[in-house]
């Protein structure tokens, strides 16, 4: 009786969890943003932009005088690569506001440029334009992740992007294990014998964990987690009906019913940690892309 009553707090605590009003706002989740590192940059004064196919004149100096502040032969040699209806993103515009650093700070042996918001483009070229009239163009790339890299070599013209499956992988392995901490030791607590169950324990929470991956892992890597929170229910919902489902009738030992509560307690218990970890993950994600 006693450890019936304990079960039922913890589903009384997971359900009050869950059912807390929460606000989100679409402006306060996290922006499109590349970060491009120059290994080897031109020894003398450089602009880096982004080139586009998307271009549609737009303001993105904002500040007055800061275009006027640029240098203007250098801004004419960001113009004068016109290839297949490349234009320069951030000087030329998207049509959407975007903001980014055509000068770059220096960080250890290379330069750092951010490019980010809304209008940043998918699929763009880097180009560098020198004081001394040079002008590098890279070879055409897209972003996979709402917050991605790339390390461009100005020396060889050649640029390295982050493998994504990587992020795939510890999405995964962040995911897992923390689900598996938690509902192995639940399994135990309703009674069931480990050494009886521990195939179907597993299979169940691999396959299932593989399919939150699919879903909502690719949703935090391309959307953030303003788009994963709003996908993380309907998933974890499928999963739970699932899973109880499957427990209900291959857990071997005690009731239909306790194996139905076991399945319902454990899925909404990893689901409430998993929800208040996401925004952790989603920023581990990010350091890897």
């Amino acid at each position: 009786m006693t450890k019936r009553k304990g079960i039922l707090k913890i589903f009384v605590i997971i359900l009050s969890v869950l059912i807390l009003p929460i606000t989100v706002y679409a402006d306060l989740g996290p922006k499109d943003c590349l970060t491009v590192y120059v290994v080897n940059p031109p020894s003398d004064n450089y602009y880096l932009d982004l080139l586009t196919q998307n271009s549609s004149p737009y303001n993105n100096f904002h500040e007055e005088g800061e275009r006027e502040s640029l240098n203007t032969q250098m801004l004419d040699l960001l113009y004068s690569y016109k290839k297949d209806g490349w234009m320069p993103a951030l000087t030329e515009g998207t049509g959407l506001p975007m903001w980014g650093d055509l000068i770059g700070e220096l960080d250890g042996n290379k330069m750092v440029h951010k490019f980010g918001y809304v209008g940043l483009p998918k699929t763009y070229r880097i180009i560098i334009v020198t004081q001394s009239g040079k002008v590098m163009v890279s070879d055409t790339y897209t972003r996979k992740a709402l917050q991605s890299s790339i390390t461009f070599d100005y020396k060889t013209g050649e640029a390295v992007v982050p493998n994504i499956f990587v992020s795939y992988l510890i999405q995964f392995i962040t995911t897992c294990i923390p689900t598996l901490i938690i509902e192995a030791p639940l399994l135990l607590l309703f009674g069931f014998k480990f050494k009886e169950n521990y195939k179907i324990f597993f299979s169940v929470n691999i396959y299932t964990q593989l399919f939150l991956t699919v879903t909502l892992g690719t949703t935090l890597i391309r959307s953030g987690t303003l788009s994963a929170y709003f996908t993380q229910f309907p998933v974890e919902i499928i999963i739970l009906i699932a899973e109880t489902a499957i427990y209900s009738k291959f857990l071997k030992g005690h009731s239909q019913k306790r194996r139905c509560a076991y399945g319902i307690i454990a899925n909404l218990s990893s689901w409430v940690i998993g929800f208040f970890l996401l925004s952790y993950q989603y920023k581990l994600l990010v350091s890897l892309m």
